[in-house]
């Protein structure tokens, strides 16, 4: 279905959101690797927690981002010799997270003028979907209308479930993920919707305006079409 337009601002009381994630790639540019503090002079008021990436054996530091977050947590910044992405774990919906976006965007230009292209652009929907189980089984059909299409030999009755997918889209591609998990608080179990629409062509950091709203409106449509009625009933606070 095509959400309506109220459907894509909507902000659900009950939204299994974790995390939502927009980030922007671009040619690795040493400047950024080397004066990373040019751009957390411009930040560090709303975002004073430095936190360093670990270094692994075979990984390269500098794509491994530093992280500049608010003393809560709540949301942050990574920030790479290729990339720069705004992360909020606690959505306070488009509109908020757009103008945050974009702001820091241009105090990224601000910091490093002469990079103007973008290899790619990504807005994630990171979503847990707490369940319990029915006779030892997933209940997939209370939440979700995925459909796995297997022969008539094997039963759709899962105990686990670990899919994902990337299908391709005008001027873009959508990564969907959907597996099972431990909650955080270790007390149940939940199933992780990791959705990711990404653009990848002819990309420049002025039209990155277009590119945040053209990808949220595409993941919160896969969302939707992804959901059963009676969760979207739930997620807004009437039943289930």
């Amino acid at each position: 279905m095509v959400v309506p337009k109220e459907i894509i601002s909507e902000i659900y009381p009950n939204s299994p959101l974790e995390e939502v994630v927009f980030e922007i790639r671009f040619p690795g540019e040493p400047v950024v690797e080397g004066r990373r503090d040019i751009f957390y002079d411009l930040v560090r008021k709303d975002y004073p927690k430095v936190l360093v990436p670990s270094t692994k054996e075979g990984s390269f530091v500098a794509l491994e981002p530093y992280r500049f977050e608010k003393e809560d947590a709540s949301s942050g910044v990574m920030l790479a010799i290729n990339k720069l992405s705004y992360y909020s774990r606690k959505y306070p919906g488009f509109k908020e997270f757009r103008k945050e976006s974009l702001g820091l965007i241009s105090k990224f230009r601000k910091a490093y003028p002469r990079i103007s292209k973008l290899s790619r652009t990504g807005f994630r929907y990171v979503n847990i979907i707490p369940f319990t189980r029915e006779e030892g089984l997933i209940p997939v059909e209370n939440f979700l209308t995925v459909s796995l299409k297997v022969p008539g030999t094997i039963p759709e009755k899962y105990n686990n479930i670990s899919i994902g997918f990337i299908s391709e889209s005008d001027g873009g591609s959508i990564t969907t993920r959907i597996e099972t998990m431990a909650t955080a608080d270790k007390s149940g179990e939940a199933m992780l919707l990791d959705i990711d629409y990404a653009k990848e062509k002819k990309l420049t950091v002025t039209a990155v305006n277009k590119y945040i709203d053209e990808s949220h409106k595409r993941a919160r449509q896969v969302f939707e079409d992804l959901i059963t009625e009676n969760y979207r009933l739930f997620l807004r606070g009437e039943t289930l």
